[in-house]
């Protein structure tokens, strides 16, 4: 009996039962049970006995992979109608459209079973929210699904069209984003994982591999790859058929579309209920209009809406992962000529984050625990590039640009080095590329794209016939000080190549690589399909067609200089986001130090905008009740200025939450000042030693320290100039508030000691707080590189680990509790944690500015854990004013 082959049986057999069983049986263990029952007598009938041994371990293998009886995170939802649905789930279980293209992500491109189900879950989510289309009442719905940048959006938003086909929906239109390249690809997408296609020799691809024989499920398009809509009339389906089309979200092509609709509408009496889903449908779809002005909605918008009043049953379903301004859309905005604005009234529904993805907290180290292994991904800037790009401030800036400044060449270097290696590690043939983005102009993306070949075919020509020159140096040192140490370093457990092996193969990928330009005037195309047997290696210069939607397959290298001051632009020009499984290690952004700390300030805001928005679901609020608070930021707005005139901003509310000094200034007294507060504190304040387990690092601790010792301690010490939410005085400021209302009164403060086991030098300096002696400094930052002269703020990440944050409260009472703000809520409402930490000056970061850092002088950080609060608090948030 072929093993291979029996197991793929069994597989496949339970692969198909479940996903029809767990939408019908109300338990999921029964579901599964019932499937691997099938599935053993699918194997036993076709190859014979199957014994109990090899059926339990795929059984528990399958278990496994399902996260079958475990708990597993919910997908929050908020809705409108909190009657019961008109779907069902088994509606889809056995259906055509969502079974194929179930099977075709299963079976032809081998995604894991977690991802289907989750699509499977999420899209049922959304189904349950838009109207019944075999019901002839008029229903008009309109709501967003919240994903993250590069995370498989259109994966789902592709489940949710076959499911809506299958349920009825008879046209479906995309709206894919303002460009033709995205569009393009979109539509390719939906030809593959939709409609179906046969090639030009007869041989069925994407979905049609499923089932090959049908010719029953048919859908027609009235777009192409190449074709958008016109104005021509003819050829167009009839569409009482299922019809689906990928459209540019284009004044023509728009009010082409409508015309067409309201003819077909006239000609053949229309009544189809028609689904539109909105890809991006932050860019360009939210009007910017001024209502007091009485100004008409701008055209997309208005278009858009024109299109949907065509027809009595109606649903609209945005995609974004940056829904800053489709949720400062007014929620009561309505015209009589387009009816109801896109403001998600019906449903709000959030994607799981996906297994393996990795987004701005991967690459920016937000998370709360110093403790963290990976190594920093960031190469920030030195201020010989930053030279050559800053005076590049318009099109005829051009040729300012001379030649390619030096870490851009070390970009491309590292670039040709990740493919190399991704090549060692079995990854042969994958897609790589490399991002440069410098400028929005295109003249000056020339510009670099020509230098950037100039410099690369003198590294490829030096690599491929001169063994002794200087450039094999370059590469040498960058793989064995940068890219090796960084891959031995990182969580997964990854191959080690030595440098002969390295070479040969590097020069190999030096044949290979390609630059293109990809702008409006250039030839060059990103046809990653076009080279799908090999790989295609490539480094794309170029600006506004790279910063949203478009896919850069096998992405590790990003040069990024261009910054901007709106959130949601500068999240989207993350092409970096995505799956980089098996060479995460291996991906670098350079870019500038303030570039980096927008980014991060942009993932924090998008952290708490989720957790906002998982914590109202739950609590059952509806659409029109999601007041969320969006993070706001000194210098940068959430989205385009004529996007937030229903934006209201708001005070900071630091309840439940940890604050944590990452930031440091340069100058000395900054640290002096620090300093003396804290010793000034310690003569206010009576410590004892505490050291209950030999596990644990010994601290000092005072417990019952009244609120204005605090506050005082605060309004001296200095927070970093550039820190915008961990503010000292506005610290102080929620404190003040929280205690008019009797919170917050009585504070336990811990001063902390270094790790006993760390047993290197930095590990042993000792720090005398006025009356107090600390044995060993705290060693946090140490896996920062000394920064540039021209950063003027040093971060060195976050120096409170989870057990630190929690040594007031009694262990029993956080026992078996992950969840960190119920943590916090053990605390009770009235008490508050300071901590301080003493830092050892002797790492790379502090080292490398000009302060005589001693035993009476260290940086001085500080971590405060805050309960949480029944005062509602007004902070530095932006939040919708027409939501009461």
């Amino acid at each position: 009996m072929n093993h291979t082959n029996n197991k793929t049986l069994f597989i496949q057999t339970f692969n198909t039962n479940y996903f029809l069983f767990k939408n019908i049986f109300s338990s999921q263990i029964d579901a599964a049970e019932k499937s691997l029952e099938i599935a053993k007598q699918a194997v036993e009938g076709k190859y014979g006995f199957l014994n109990q041994e090899t059926f339990e371990k795929w059984s528990l293998e399958i278990y496994k992979e399902f996260k079958i009886g475990m708990n597993v995170s919910k997908n929050y939802v908020m809705r409108a109608d909190k009657n019961e649905s008109w779907f069902d789930p088994q509606l889809v279980a056995g259906s055509f459209y969502w079974t194929r293209y179930r099977k075709y992500l299963s079976d032809i491109k081998n995604w894991p079973a977690e991802s289907i189900e989750a699509i499977d879950d999420t899209t049922n989510e959304v189904l349950k929210s838009i109207g019944d289309p075999s019901s002839s009442a008029p229903f008009d719905k309109r709501g967003l699904v919240l994903g993250y940048v590069q995370s498989g959006k259109t994966a789902n938003f592709t489940g949710l069209i076959n499911k809506a086909f299958d349920v009825g929906y008879k046209l479906i239109i995309v709206l894919a984003g303002i460009h033709n390249d995205l569009r393009a690809q979109t539509q390719l997408r939906l030809n593959h994982e939709v409609i179906g296609r046969i090639d030009g020799e007869g041989n069925p691809i994407g979905v049609s591999q499923i089932y090959p024989n049908d010719q029953t499920h048919i859908i027609s398009s009235w777009t192409t790859v190449d074709k958008d809509i016109s104005a021509d009339f003819s050829g167009m389906s009839n569409l009482n058929s299922p019809t689906l089309m990928a459209v540019k979200k284009n004044k023509t092509v728009l009010e082409s579309l409508r015309d067409q609709l309201i003819h077909h509408k006239k000609l053949y009496n229309l009544d189809i209920p028609v689904l539109i889903v909105d890809d991006e449908a932050d860019q360009a779809s939210v009007d910017t209009s001024n209502p007091d002005k009485s100004e008409d909605p701008k055209t997309i918008n208005s278009l858009i809406r024109q299109i949907l009043e065509i027809f009595e049953r109606k649903a609209y379903a945005g995609y974004t992962a940056t829904p800053f301004a489709n949720l400062l859309i007014n929620k009561d905005g309505e015209t009589q000529s387009e009816g109801y604005d896109l403001y998600p009234k019906d449903f709000l529904v959030g994607l799981p984050k996906p297994k393996g993805y990795c987004g701005p907290e991967e690459f920016f180290n937000v998370e709360e625990n110093p403790e963290d292994p990976r190594p920093s991904l960031i190469r920030t800037l030195e201020q010989e590039d930053i030279e050559v790009f800053t005076p590049i401030k318009k099109k005829s800036d051009a040729d300012k640009f001379e030649e390619v400044p030096p870490q851009m060449r070390e970009a491309i270097l590292s670039f040709m080095l990740s493919i190399t290696i991704r090549n060692l590690r079995g990854q042969r043939e994958q897609h790589n590329s490399m991002l440069i983005h410098t400028s929005r102009f295109k003249d000056v993306q020339t510009s670099v794209k020509d230098g950037i070949i100039s410099t690369y075919n003198i590294i490829a020509k030096q690599l491929q016939y001169n063994p002794k020159s200087n450039i094999i140096d370059e590469f040498r040192t960058l793989y064995e000080e940068d890219i090796l140490p960084t891959s031995i370093a990182w969580p997964e457990e990854t191959p080690v190549f030595s440098w002969d092996v390295i070479y040969e193969e590097l020069r190999l990928v030096s044949k290979k690589v390609q630059v293109f330009e990809i702008n409006g005037n250039s030839k060059d195309a990103l046809d990653y399909n076009q080279y799908k047997e090999k790989g295609l290696y490539v480094i794309a210069v170029g600006g506004d067609k790279l910063s949203r939607g478009l896919t850069l397959e096998g992405l590790t290298v990003t040069y990024y200089f261009r910054n901007t001051l709106m959130y949601d632009t500068l999240m989207q020009m993350g092409r970096w986001f995505g799956f980089r499984n098996g060479y995460m290690d291996l991906c670098r952004i350079y870019t500038t130090g303030e570039i980096s700390s927008n980014f991060e300030h942009l993932a924090i805001a998008m952290i708490e905008l989720r957790q906002e928005f998982d914590r109202l679901a739950e609590l059952k609020q509806t659409p029109a009740q999601y007041a969320v608070k969006m993070l706001s930021h000194p210098t940068m707005t959430l989205t385009n200025p004529l996007k937030m005139r229903n934006a209201e901003l708001t005070n900071i509310d630091y309840s439940a939450t940890l604050q944590q000094t990452r930031l440091f200034d340069r100058d000395e007294e900054f640290y002096r000042n620090n300093m003396n507060a804290t010793i000034k504190l310690t003569e206010k304040v009576d410590f004892v030693w505490s050291n209950k387990t030999k596990k644990k690092n010994s601290y000092l601790i005072s417990n019952a320290v009244d609120a204005e010792i605090i506050k005082e301690y605060l309004i001296s010490y200095k927070t970093s100039a550039r820190a915008d939410k961990v503010d000292s005085k506005k610290i102080v400021d929620y404190i003040d508030r929280v205690n008019k209302d009797r919170e917050l009164l009585e504070w336990s403060v811990v001063i902390l000691e270094g790790d006993a086991a760390d047993r290197t030098e930095k590990g042993h300096l000792p720090v005398k707080i006025g009356r107090y002696t600390i044995n060993r400094a705290v060693v946090r930052g140490n896996k920062v590189k000394a920064l540039p002269s021209s950063e003027k703020t040093l971060d060195i990440r976050a120096i409170v680990t989870p057990s630190q944050e929690y040594l007031d409260i009694p262990p029993s009472e956080t026992k078996g509790i992950k969840d960190r703000q119920l943590k916090r809520e053990k605390r009770g409402k009235e008490k508050g944690l300071l901590l301080i930490y003493p830092l050892n000056p002797n790492v790379d970061v502090f080292r490398s500015i000009n302060v005589p850092f001693s035993e009476v002088l260290v940086p001085i950080g500080i971590g405060i854990s805050f309960p949480g609060s029944d005062l509602e608090i007004k902070g530095n948030y932006e939040m919708n004013n027409t939501i009461v």
